[in-house]
């Protein structure tokens, strides 16, 4: 009989684990260090410290940073690129634009495939679908034994308005899986059906390059696992806040690269559920990064287009902004200052504390010095931190600065989170939102140590801290749907739309969409559709996403589809114009497949009376040190109230509580940090 549920995030320092069981109610977490030579090695550590028989193991699902740690290292495929004839250069020169016009040293990245590797076939398709020229087969030819001399891993295919009509990228990859069938091939239709052809090639490009990475793990993670027991789909969650199942996610690993931090925001957005709070500003501090998300009333902040390492991305993610600031980030001084990241001493060696070899000071050593972190407690006393390791590593720093250790470690906290606060503002104070209506939910191993002296920063009053933080991006993964986006291009002013036209090309999606879902198990009655569009004004180069209104776009519907556009448009860019043309520029749908989520189990009752703190120890606040009470969570429960300054310890995270601050634990085991007016 199944009874258990598992997801497991892989991070740079730690991977985490977490087990549901169905038959208790009770979730169960487990943090073990990354194995960077072979990350499943991680993951099944993890899963075998709860779980012996996979066999009883009901639904797994996994995120991994495979893909993007390919990306982001330039360590992907050997791969060759397919364009139509005439167009060789195109994702070479890419955009004018440059993103930081100001910033004199600013370089354009490097493409991730040489002008020499790109081929070009004769064909030619016109803007609206008609085919100007027929696929030339002695040019492709050609161009397929060029691939098999040159030993590519990987191929992609991005032809001249092919998201109108794919015919000949299909009789491409037809014909390059007869003759190399070993081949990964990635059609930039099936990967994005939208304009905007140096965008399209590059998200085509950038899924052709980690697909034999990522499809190479998949492939040997699901051995490991079926060698194990394991008779269920493996699901992988997706950058878009949705999971897929491996077998799909090998065809499309272009949408796992968020695929980690993105639990922690679906974590949030049922937090968020059992907390009535629909704006939330989600940070994930780790041991490398910090990575910031959203909730906007009530629904996660998804963007259609997104840049990572200054590649544009056309697909569906989560909006996420990512520093290189984590526990592990490592303070340096330059020019005679102080500074923090982006650079991390990652999971081996390590901070200097973890007694693993490493030698530089990182911000986890300044916290034990700090004494906000115990040196015999962390990780619920799984692992014994060296202090005199830490000491020694900030001594180094201390001494160039002229200051003492425990300065020198404030200092490298202050830092940090001043960085983390400024990556928050990012996404809010410069869009024109103010972070001081949202709450904070706070996770990761290092986040609720940092979140109320981020929250310090920008003036946020409510801080809320999951009963499993530690592990919360793990956790977020159980409560997801199966999701599958789809989009068509269709321009037109939105007056004078063809209806039926539009209405042919939503039921296209949907049909392929469920068949995609069937693939995955869903039902017919599973599966739930939302149907979106791309506005914009005419004149305009960018759009912005609206839900249709009743679901179709009619003659009656146009008057408030334009009025909802017109109150996005001004919530987002502070303006709007109401009375300009609005042409039609998208089509998309978003396909969620139902499956089975377990609620947290409430407490009974309400506890009265105050809790008792295991421990009181020395901690410095303010570069004073104060004999400060811990607590632990396994003691708190509903009802109860704690006030700082204090520590309060779980088996996966520290939560650091200054003065002025009141933690009140729900019913859920969540803990709500507010900050009293009298500061």
């Amino acid at each position: 009989m199944t009874r258990y549920r598992l997801a497991a995030d892989i991070g740079g320092t730690f991977t985490d684990v977490v087990l549901f069981d169905k038959q208790t109610g009770q979730y169960n977490a487990e943090k073990v260090p990354t194995t960077v030579k072979n990350l499943s090695d991680g993951v099944l550590s993890g899963i075998n410290r709860m779980v012996q028989d996979f066999n009883e193991v009901d639904f797994f699902v996994h995120g991994t940073t495979v893909g993007l740690n390919a990306f982001l290292e330039r360590k992907g495929a050997n791969m060759a690129l397919i364009v139509t004839s005439g167009f060789r250069d195109l994702y070479e020169i890419g955009r004018a634009n440059r993103s930081e016009i100001y910033n004199i040293q600013y370089r354009q990245p490097d493409p991730l495939i040489k002008r020499r590797h790109v081929y070009e076939v004769e064909e030619r398709i016109l803007v609206d679908g008609k085919i100007d020229m027929p696929l030339n087969y002695e040019s492709l030819q050609n161009v397929i034994n060029e691939i098999a001399e040159k030993d590519y891993d990987s191929v992609s295919v991005c032809l001249l308005h092919s998201y109108k009509n794919p015919e000949h990228e299909r009789l491409i990859k037809q014909k390059i899986k007869e003759q190399l069938p070993e081949m990964s091939v990635s059609l930039s239709h099936e990967v994005v059906r939208e304009w905007r052809e140096y965008e399209r090639t590059s998200t085509t490009v950038i899924n052709a390059y980690i697909a034999p990475i990522v499809e190479n793990y998949l492939s040997k993670f699901e051995s490991e696992i079926d060698n194990r027991g394991l008779d269920r789909d493996l699901y992988i969650m997706q950058s878009n806040g949705g999971v897929m199942t491996s077998e799909i996610a090998k065809n499309k690993p272009i949408q796992t690269l968020l695929s980690g931090p993105v639990g922690g925001t679906m974590g949030s957005l049922t937090l968020g559920q059992q907390t009535a709070n629909e704006n939330l500003i989600c940070v994930d501090m780790g041991g490398t990064s910090f990575d910031v998300s959203m909730v906007i009333n009530g629904d996660p902040d998804v963007t259609s287009e997104a840049n990572i390492e200054k590649f544009p991305i056309l697909s569906p993610m989560v909006n996420m902004h990512t520093i290189g600031a984590g526990g592990g980030s490592i303070a340096w001084i330059e020019g005679g200052g102080l500074r923090v990241g982006p650079h991390s001493a990652g999971a081996t060696p390590g901070p200097a504390c973890y007694g693993n070899g490493g030698t530089e000071a990182t911000v986890t050593d300044a916290n034990l010095i700090l004494g906000r972190i115990d040196a015999d407690g962390f990780l619920g006393g799984k692992m014994k931190l060296d202090w005199n390791a830490a000491y020694e590593a900030i001594e180094k720093i201390a001494i160039k600065l002229d200051l003492s250790v425990v300065e020198t470690a404030e200092g490298i906290c202050d830092i940090a989170n001043a960085k983390m606060a400024d990556a928050i503002r990012t996404l809010t104070v410069t869009k024109g939102i103010d972070p001081r209506d949202f709450s904070l939910v706070a996770f990761g191993r290092a986040g609720p140590m940092h979140s109320m002296l981020i929250a310090d920063h920008l003036d946020i009053n409510r801080i809320l801290i999951p009963t499993v933080a530690g592990t919360f991006s793990a956790w977020g993964m159980l409560q997801t749907d199966i999701r599958h986006d789809d989009v068509r291009n269709y321009v037109s002013f939105l007056e004078n739309s063809d209806f039926s036209k539009i209405e042919d090309l939503y039921n296209d999606m949907e049909r392929e969409a469920e068949i995609v879902l069937n693939q995955q198990n869903i039902g017919k009655e599973d599966i739930q559709f939302t149907r979106l569009v791309d506005l914009r004004y005419v004149g305009q180069e960018y759009t912005v996403t609206v839900p249709l209104v009743d679901g179709k776009i009619e003659s009656n519907s146009i008057n408030r589809l334009t009025e909802l556009f017109n109150n996005t448009h001004q919530n987002i860019y502070g303006h709007s114009n109401p009375e300009g043309a609005v042409e039609v520029v998208n089509l998309r749908i978003v396909g969620l497949g139902k499956l089975e989520n377990e609620e947290n189990i409430q407490s009974s009752d309400k506890v009265l009376g105050s809790p008792e703190p295991i421990r009181r120890k020395a901690v410095v606040w303010n570069n004073k040190e104060i004999e400060t009470p811990v607590y632990s969570t396994n003691d708190l429960a509903f009802g109860h109230i704690v006030s700082g300054p204090t520590i309060i310890e779980s088996s996966t995270s520290t939560i650091v509580v200054p003065e002025y601050y009141t933690v009140n634990v729900d019913r859920f085991g969540n803990l709500e940090v507010i900050r009293r007016n009298e500061k």
